[in-house]
């Protein structure tokens, strides 16, 4: 039995270079991306006195490595990067160089902001539009709920908390708000009617807006399917529609935010960060409403968002049991009753439609069915209701079908993703900028994992910018392939001679070689650029004969081409 003697080496021949294997992350990780960019982004924030302070990128690769392994800990990090060789490499220290303090990491992400991430995170999706990662074209939306970094027992009334002072930009904003002039006076309105405008619905107190954390006032309650409440953020992600499924918009907000009012934001966070607009968003019933399909109609975006039935919990027939005439704008009830427009709902924004007479539905053989009240049954149609229609058939159709299914396979793998592989089910900071930026690095690194996994690829859709740097290129290799074989092809007489006899010479099999004829002259070469034999068709009984095509004449007929 071998026994391990352990001394201590005085002198040590080692390469921490050699120690890293060829396939590790960290090594094709540094291959396929330069983080030198991160210094023009963060250069503002740094003095040109003093001594001099850790490097940028270091301070980002190590957010990375914190991301893509999974440690939530920023002290642990540091720790992790001190004993993994492979991490020392990735990062340019050496056995004998001591990593950064993990405090340095909490004081730069507080001095930079969330500008400085949001750019670093531009730079990687732009990188992978660069190796054709990116299509552009279908848009894939989709949200989640992540825990806050804050307990329910740190729950209090918000009255009772007493008003916090507002930071001083919304400071600043608030008071130029109050020094405005006053409005000029509203416009006739657009339906009719008489009287003032009413104005905006009175918002009734809920738990989420009635309760407020002490320890982190951003986050808001929502409630478990299992009836138990936490603290939660919302975050919107949009992927794109490509085989790599690049992410490139993120954005967090308040969990009481309706997925529809994201819409506009997150397809605006595309543009710049893609530089141009998307042909087609898909998403699921959250987004389905008149608010996002405005949004995409107004940017000439196709909306495939899936939108809710209305119907009703009591068994009687619901809107979509009528049926809407347009050239006459009136609906025909399961009877055969015409409702037309009988009154306009000005803050809701919808026309309300009622049968003529006051007690039509009182004698329906179908009133049992359709309202139980004594008088007769009325509906209310949005002011924009044609946009729903229009998206409604567009979402019924097979095209529509089908992006809805590899939405739920997208969309759902990634947030799979973000949570379990790389900690994004619970916020690692406290306030909305930190966990902006949290959700920023960790779909960077979502990013880079498929850029090191995908070589460059040729999408479909709209990735115009990389067609037109390869196509050309592509071009220009043909065209030089052409002339190359134009000279090759070209009859040279000082060339086309042979000191070999015709019938020194085998024939090939298969084909039956043609004597020339005395009386003629012999031809060489080719008469067009394609190489290929021209055949004549084959008889019945008859073997393939070579036609020779024509070429330029040589003066010894005795002498054959090479």
């Amino acid at each position: 039995m071998g026994s391990k003697a352990v001394e201590p080496k005085l002198y040590l021949n080692f390469s921490l270079d050699a120690a890293v294997p060829e396939k590790h992350v960290v090594r094709r990780l540094a291959a396929a991306v330069d983080f030198g960019f991160v210094r023009s982004l963060v250069n503002k924030h740094y003095s040109h006195t003093g001594q001099p302070s850790v490097d940028p990128v270091v301070l980002f690769k190590l957010w990375l490595l914190g991301y893509l392994f999974n440690i939530r800990s920023e002290r642990r990090l540091c720790e992790e990067a001190s004993l993994n060789l492979a991490w020392r490499w990735f990062l340019g220290y050496e056995l004998d160089e001591a990593l950064p303090d993990h405090s340095v990491l909490t004081k730069a992400r507080r001095r930079f902001g969330t500008r400085v991430y949001e750019l670093f995170f531009k730079r990687i999706v732009e990188l992978c539009e660069e190796r054709g990662l990116v299509q552009g074209d279908v848009l894939f939306i989709d949200s989640t709920l992540s825990d806050a970094n804050a307990a329910r027992d740190t729950l209090r009334s918000r009255a009772l908390a007493g008003p916090r002072l507002p930071e001083p930009a919304q400071f600043v904003r608030d008071l130029f708000a109050m020094n405005e002039p006053a409005p000029a006076p509203e416009a006739p309105r657009e339906k009719g009617g008489t009287g003032p405008k009413p104005g905006p619905l009175a918002e009734h107190p809920t738990l989420r807006s009635s309760l407020v954390s002490t320890t982190d006032p951003d986050a808001e309650v929502a409630t478990r399917h299992n009836g138990r409440s936490r603290l939660v953020y919302k975050t919107q992600v949009v992927v794109d529609g490509g085989k790599a499924n690049i992410i490139t918009a993120v954005d967090v907000g308040a969990a009481g935010d309706s997925d529809a009012s994201s819409v506009g934001r997150m397809l605006d966070k595309h543009q710049v960060n893609l530089g141009r607009a998307p042909r087609e968003l898909v998403g699921d019933s959250g987004y389905g409403t008149e608010t996002a399909l405005r949004e995409c109609e107004a940017r000439g975006i196709v909306p495939t968002l899936n939108q809710k039935r209305k119907g009703n919990n009591t068994g009687l027939f619901s809107i979509d049991d009528f049926t809407y005439l347009v050239d006459r704008d009136v609906y025909v009830c399961p009877a055969g009753t015409e409702l037309v427009r009988a009154a306009e709902h000005f803050t809701l924004g919808k026309s309300v439609y009622r049968p003529k007479g006051k007690y039509t539905c009182a004698n329906c053989p179908l009133k049992a069915r359709c309202t139980t009240g004594r008088v007769n049954r009325q509906l209310q149609r949005s002011w924009g209701a044609e946009i729903s229609d229009r998206a409604r058939v567009h979402v019924a159709s097979r095209l529509g079908q089908r992006r809805l299914r590899r939405r739920q396979v997208v969309s759902e793998r990634i947030m799979a993703d973000l949570k379990s592989k790389h900690g994004f089910e619970r916020a690692q900071f406290r306030r909305r900028p930190s966990v902006q930026i949290q959700a920023l690095l960790t779909a960077t690194v979502i990013n880079l994992k498929q850029l090191l996994k995908r070589r460059p690829e040729a999408q479909s859709g709209w990735a115009v910018p990389l067609a037109q740097r390869v196509l050309p290129a592509v071009r220009r290799l043909f065209e030089a392939c052409q002339a190359a074989l134009k000279t090759v092809f070209a009859p040279n007489p000082a060339l086309a001679l042979t000191d070999r006899p015709l019938a020194s010479r085998p024939a090939r099999k298969g084909f039956r070689q043609q004597a020339p004829e005395k009386d003629k002259v012999r031809k060489i070469g080719w008469s067009s650029m394609n190489p290929v034999h021209d055949v004549v068709r084959r008889g019945p009984g008859r073997r393939p004969v070579a036609s020779r095509p024509d070429a330029p004449t040589v003066a010894d007929p005795e002498r054959l081409p090479l």
